[in-house]
């Protein structure tokens, strides 16, 4: 079928983009570059869908939301941002919004939305109830799922699986999708116990029950959660809790190896958010780098120099964003500076590493991270005035084990030299130059 789209864009070439593609499928487009002409249109009755984007000259769309939706209260909302965060997403799902499209978008995207929400037939859903900040930071292209997902599953009433790796923000999620909805005001039961299932719907009592790592439940926790999950079905839909899972494994696979019970996965996995791993996040590492820094120094201006976030930005990030938010807690305890230079985070990022002659694993690990340091230090800052690049590489394998083998000779030189393999007066002056006196 063909409607009548109304379309709201402060950018001419997006107005222009988009009316030729939603007239090539044959729907007809009245177009502006204001909110307020959007609501005159809307309240003479033109228009059975509207496409809009969140900022238009400097106000967002949403302000007027309200008001366009109680005088069309059946007209289908499509909201368009470059403002790819959580928040967005959050608002649109509390607007009553029919679809949130972040840009960049394709255009085969807008016009299937558009398809889509021409088909809608009845009342919109519930509006979610406003509340604190639920915040969740990237504005990559590969959060944008992530985000979509919270907005779509935060007041549904479907259990939820939460799958993403270690440190990637799957607590988080959970969080979102309970501060989101329309139980935010029950419980966020965080327990893997269930063993009286009538005990454990009183508690929950129609909020969400959280199972962090699903995967690691015994055999008997997992039969007591189907159970609960079987039970609750019984309660209308209004007072029923909803079961919210997470895990870092393949339940899949876990289902094929005989440790996870395959009714359960079917039973859990009805909604499903998978959040990637901050390697995939492009240049998000940059802004929550920037906003953990905020966080541990709320009382100070402090900021990360143009190198340093650089560094950041090329580490691999094995513990993902709990790593990250980690080693940045730690830069604003030990530096007092009001800029964290990338020799400070090139520092601390030498302290991670440990070997181990014994432990080939642990040996891996101290070569991979040592060559990941060091290329960051070759691309990510210039030779500092009294030392080259070789020389601060030096100090990070020196420094920590001089100050060893002084620890187990109860600080005797001569025989901490003997354990090294090195001269006294070699030793005597490696202390001076590592500032170790």
């Amino acid at each position: 079928m063909k409607y009548d789209v109304l379309l709201a864009d402060d950018d001419d070439s997006i107005r222009l983009v988009l009316s030729k593609a939603l007239t090539r499928a044959g729907h007809t487009v009245r177009a502006t570059d204001n909110p307020e002409t959007l609501l005159k249109w809307a309240e003479a009755g033109h228009g059975d869908i509207v496409v809009t984007d969140v900022m238009m000259d400097g106000r967002e769309v949403f302000e007027s939301l309200p008001t366009l939706t109680q005088m069309r209260p059946n007209l289908p909302i499509i909201v368009i941002s470059a403002n790819n965060t959580v928040n967005t997403a959050i608002k649109s799902g509390q607007h009553r919004v029919f679809e949130y499209v972040p840009k960049p978008f394709d255009l085969d995207e807008i016009t299937s939305a558009v398809a889509r929400a021409g088909q809608t037939v009845g009342p919109r859903r519930a509006k979610v109830p406003q509340g604190r900040g639920l915040p969740m930071i990237g504005r990559s292209a590969a959060m944008q799922p992530v985000f979509r997902a919270v907005s779509r599953f935060a007041a549904a009433n479907l259990p939820v699986l939460i799958q993403g790796p270690v440190g990637t923000g799957k607590d988080l999620v959970a969080r979102l999708l309970h501060d989101g909805g329309p139980r935010r005001e029950r419980p966020f039961l965080r327990t893997s116990e269930y063993e009286n299932t009538s005990l454990t719907l009183q508690k929950v009592n129609g909020g969400d029950l959280y199972i962090d790592e699903v995967a690691e439940l015994s055999p008997t926790q997992q039969e007591r959660l189907l159970a609960f999950l079987t039970e609750s079905e019984l309660i209308p839909a209004s007072d029923r809790p909803r079961v919210i899972c997470a895990t870092r494994k393949d339940l899949r696979r876990e289902v094929e190896e005989g440790r996870f019970r395959d009714d359960l996965l079917f039973r859990i996995n009805v909604a499903e958010i998978r959040i990637p791993p901050l390697s995939e996040r492009d240049r998000d590492t940059i802004e929550l780098a920037e906003a953990f820094l905020s966080l541990a120094s709320p009382s100070q201006s402090r900021r990360f120099s143009t190198d340093a976030l650089e560094v950041l930005h090329r580490h691999e990030w094995i513990g993902n964003v709990r790593e990250l938010e980690n080693i940045v807690r730690r830069l604003a305890v030990l530096y007092s500076d009001d800029v964290i230079s990338a020799d400070m985070v090139l520092q601390e990022f030498s302290k991670d590493i440990r070997a181990n002659d014994n432990d080939t694993d642990a040996s891996d690990k101290f070569e991979r991270q040592l060559a990941l340091a060091c290329r960051a230090l070759l691309d990510g800052s210039e030779p500092s005035e009294d030392g080259s690049h070789y020389q601060t590489a030096m100090a990070w394998i020196e420094k920590p084990l001089i100050t060893e083998a002084l620890r187990v000779t109860g600080g005797n030189r001569a025989k901490a030299a003997d354990r090294l393999g090195i001269h006294r007066n070699t030793l005597r002056t490696r202390l001076k130059s590592l500032d170790l006196q």
